[in-house]
């Protein structure tokens, strides 16, 4: 087996393109789905494409890891992944917390739901209680749980198939849990399973990182040779995944948005990353890279958190905003909280997550034995 130089020669730390676009346009979703318009924008969808991006972008890196060094950090991973999500999360754990104390938010922390927020067990803690045990609006956290609930199982997985060392097997294993959780949907849903469990626990949704972790081992824009642009072609993709993400919103059947809806988005999204990451600089794409998304992009962790909080807080002392009121001053203020965080927590922790896997990296000789890339 030898290493793919494609990988070697982008693994120097390259953005990978439109990606920041795509977070953009989901927490756009989230937004004006949280601030009213839930019954015309799909917030849920936004929250799925998240999911499916971020399994594209772990296994994406874990691939250039793995081919230029043969082997995969934990170590190095998980502390990324704190200084990545953990650092502005306890912030706006920390002003909630204030904020409830002072009765300027409803809702308030319980010992159990201010540590199933720190620990990542959110999804689970609001199923069972409905969102009591922590302040109005921080129930957002439930998907950030199944995120980090899924990348403690998944890169030891991932890891062995690597040193399995046969593409067909990684992409058979991946796709069996993929059918194994709709299958277990199906199963909830005829015995007596919530929705709420169906919809925010770990084992019924994280099909949807799973989705992002094929697309990046099987064909993967970044990483492997990319099919020639055929226009016609790309269009057609492109208004067939828009029509599942249509349908799939629009009929309303109960069993249907429980179990199937989350497949087809799954399915309907990865072809779409999959342009938008392979033709970033033509259209319908080229915009995703433009200068507002991609800032909105590199903010979008803040604005997840802390969006809902503050347009809860406003329509309760201010419900005479309406509307238009309530979503423009809640988009200025979750700014006002955004860009202090990136400029001053961050980016210096994004800095200091460079410098630590680049000098892992550099304590570790290039691979000449395994390669995911090889089949």
């Amino acid at each position: 087996m030898t290493n793919n130089p494609s990988i070697l020669a982008k693994s120097g730390g390259n953005t990978i393109p439109s990606l920041d676009g795509i977070r953009a346009l989901a927490i756009i979703m989230v937004f004006f789905a949280h601030s009213g318009l839930e019954a015309y924008i799909p917030g849920g969808l936004g929250v799925t494409i998240f999911f499916v991006l971020s399994g594209y972008l772990i296994t994406t890196l874990m691939r250039m890891e793995y081919d230029k060094t043969g082997c995969f950090h934990y170590r190095g991973f998980y502390l990324r992944r704190l200084l990545r999500l953990m650092p502005p999360l306890f912030i706006v754990v920390l002003l909630t917390g204030l904020l409830s104390a002072g009765a300027l938010i409803d809702g308030q922390y319980s010992l159990g739901g201010l540590l199933s927020v720190l620990f990542y067990v959110g999804n689970y803690h609001v199923i069972v209680t409905d969102f009591h045990g922590i302040p109005a609006g921080l129930g957002v956290i439930w998907s950030l749980a199944i995120e980090e609930q899924y990348y403690l199982l998944y890169p030891p997985l991932l890891v062995l198939l690597f040193r399995i060392g046969r593409r067909h097997i990684t992409v058979a294993t991946l796709s069996a849990l993929f059918v194994a959780v709709l299958g277990w949907r199906y199963w909830l849903v005829f015995h007596g399973g919530s929705e709420a469990y169906l919809t925010m626990a770990t084992d019924t949704r994280f099909d949807a990182l799973l989705t992002g972790c094929l697309l990046a081992v099987l064909h993967n824009p970044w990483l492997d040779p990319v099919s020639p642009r055929k226009p016609r072609k790309d269009w057609l993709i492109i208004a067939g995944c828009i029509a599942i993400l249509l349908g799939s919103l629009v009929y309303r059947d109960e069993v249907f948005r429980l179990t199937l809806r989350y497949t087809l988005q799954n399915l309907a999204i990865a072809p779409l990353l999959y342009l938008a990451v392979a033709r970033s600089e033509q259209l319908p794409f080229r915009w995703l890279n433009s200068r507002p998304l991609m800032y909105i992009g590199t903010i979008s962790y803040t604005v997840y958190l802390s969006h809902h909080v503050i347009l809860l807080g406003l329509a309760r002392h201010w419900p005479e905003l309406g509307w238009a009121g309530l979503t423009l001053v809640g988009a200025v203020l979750t700014l006002v909280v955004a860009e202090p965080m990136r400029r001053w927590v961050e980016q210096p922790c994004a800095g200091l997550r460079k410098r630590l896997h680049q000098k892992y990296l550099a304590d570790k000789p290039a691979a000449d034995k395994f390669s995911v890339a090889t089949s």
